[in-house]
């Protein structure tokens, strides 16, 4: 049995077209960051550990608004009562996979589990940005490039996700005539 925690997070994989199109989006910028980063001269007296730890501070403080941020979207879908979040159970998706029982999911599904999912990555990230904080005390300036390449993955998957369950939550409240 998986933990519940992760279900979301398996839901989304199992549920979703195309996801390896938002690896690839998030992937490219990483590994322009990490040539630039590894092939660039840099002037000189550049202390990349501090570099890094600023990088990481920020995105701390980032994160953490980021997560208050979507679990208040999944409060106001949950305690919402409105003609269009009852429109959203009641229309199945077109863009995502049926679960392993053959269950077709519906578009409210579809906007939870994006928010749940973006929570839990952010959720991961943070605990991946804490450790970065006690990794600075024991490794060398090449590792720091590394880790500033996998942070920017993370930041460039976080956001589209992010961006695609805002405007999905859009066009939930905002009626639009086709």
């Amino acid at each position: 049995m998986k933990p519940l925690v992760l279900a979301a997070a398996f839901d989304y994989y199992k549920t979703r077209k195309k996801l390896w199109l938002k690896f690839i989006i998030a992937i490219i910028p990483a590994l322009a960051v990490s040539f630039i980063l590894n092939c660039v001269k840099f002037k000189q007296g550049v202390n990349f550990g501090e570099v890094f730890e600023g990088f990481v501070n920020i995105q701390i403080s980032a994160v953490a608004i980021l997560i208050s941020f979507s679990i208040a979207i999944i409060t106001i879908l949950v305690s919402a009562d409105n003609p269009n979040i009852k429109k959203l159970k009641e229309t199945n998706s077109k863009q995502c996979k049926p679960l392993r029982n053959g269950q077709v999911l519906n578009l409210f599904q579809v906007l939870l589990s994006n928010i749940t999912y973006t929570v839990l990555v952010l959720v991961a990230y943070l605990g991946f940005l804490i450790v970065c904080i006690f990794l600075r005390l024991y490794v060398c300036e090449e590792v720091y490039k590394w880790l500033m390449a996998i942070c920017v993955f993370f930041i460039i998957h976080i956001l589209h996700i992010l961006l695609e369950s805002v405007g999905q939550m859009y066009m939930t409240f905002w009626k639009h005539e086709d």
